[in-house]
């Protein structure tokens, strides 16, 4: 955990003098930085309010101490656990807003969902599926995964005019751009050829990265059957030895911890600052995640190119500006225990699920 502050304010100019110390009341520096170290300072209070306790040992900083609380706080977590699912979480202080920004991390982990989803469905129609759903719902409560209905959102600009989804359709919509009038009747195998070499991310290939399960991108079309939380909790009563009980179990936790985010505060909101963030915890792929990779490749460096993105994904902010109390303060907390604990979970569900080396294939 990392403490970030604004800009402190300016020297003062030539002919300036300072005030001796006359009261303990009169701050030493006087600057909008002493405001933001009060701001910390009440946050380490509403923190230790709600159950992190003060770090021991000695600091010179209020910086130091929220660091130390917050580092103390997170170590009590299984060790590895945030590993597998990565990000860099930190407190942001300014004169505006007081923040927990999760920030990107490199080196992410590809988790390949195929061989457990398979395996539970297997036990009971419908369990791998309900273990699946478990993970996509923590994307909407700002547990960002990489994963194909991510890709096909990105891919959008590229296929949303489609009237369907296959390759004859993208191919009418690649020779309309080219100002070429498609002919009546199926594309010329030939044509069809030419225009392979030239462009990407055909239909066929992205249906084919997800084995035909068309759900997993998001789209739309026939669903497989999911089990409800009160099926799959039923199973797991009745299969507490199986293998593959503890992903079930662990779902069932993240679901829970999902429904209880109504407010769904840490989900990234650009309309704050006119920021797009960029990153993930993850990449969760079907089997093989070439495309994905390479979906994720471009959208990334478009980011980029487009400089307004900042690489982070997750973040709740509080508004400085209007009068903040004790009780605002402790549920600012109560929201960021409450995003560790689900980000626990998931990386807990996940480590059952194997991971994709880049080697597999190459």
């Amino acid at each position: 955990m990392s403490i970030n502050q604004g800009l402190v304010a300016r020297d003062a100019s030539p002919g300036s003098f300072l005030i001796p110390a006359i009261d303990p009341a009169i701050p030493p520096v006087m600057s909008q930085d002493v405001t933001r170290s009060r701001t910390l300072a009440r946050l380490a209070k509403a923190a230790a309010a709600e159950g992190i306790p003060m770090p021991s040992g000695e600091f010179l900083r209020i910086e130091e101490v929220v660091q130390a609380q917050w580092t103390q706080y997170l170590a009590r977590f299984p060790d590895g656990v945030f590993e597998g699912v990565r990000g860099s979480p930190a407190i942001s202080v300014t004169d505006t807003s007081l923040s927990v920004v999760i920030g990107a991390r490199t080196s992410l982990n590809v988790y390949q969902l195929k061989p457990v989803v398979e395996q539970l469905e297997a036990a009971l129609p419908g369990l791998g599926w309900f273990v699946q759903g478990a993970m996509q719902e923590a994307n909407y409560h700002g547990h960002e995964q990489y994963e194909m209905s991510r890709a096909t959102y990105i891919l959008d600009g590229l296929h949303w005019d489609l009237d369907e989804f296959t390759d004859q359709a993208y191919a009418r919509r690649l020779l309309e751009d080219q100002g070429v009038e498609p002919p009546d009747g199926e594309i010329p195998p030939d044509t069809m050829e030419s225009l392979r070499a030239d462009y990407s991310f055909w239909p066929s290939e992205i249906l084919d990265e997800v084995e035909g399960h068309e759900h997993l991108l998001g789209m739309g079309g026939t669903k497989p059957k999911r089990l409800k939380p009160a099926a799959a909790e039923k199973w797991l009563r009745q299969n507490a030895g199986h293998a593959l009980a503890e992903p079930v179990r662990l779902s069932l936790d993240l679901i829970k911890a999902c429904d209880a985010d109504r407010e769904r505060k840490f989900v990234w909101n650009g309309q704050e600052d006119d920021l797009d963030s960029l990153g993930a915890l993850c990449f969760v792929c079907w089997d093989n995640p070439n495309l994905l990779i390479e979906a994720i490749s471009h959208y990334e460096q478009n980011q980029y190119n487009g400089g307004q993105c900042v690489e982070a994904f997750a973040r709740h902010m509080l508004d400085l500006t209007a009068p903040v109390t004790d009780a605002h303060l402790r549920a600012f907390v109560r929201a960021a225990v409450d995003y560790f604990n689900r980000w626990a979970l998931l990386g807990k569900l996940l480590s059952h699920f194997p991971t994709w080396e880049d080697d597999d294939e190459t």
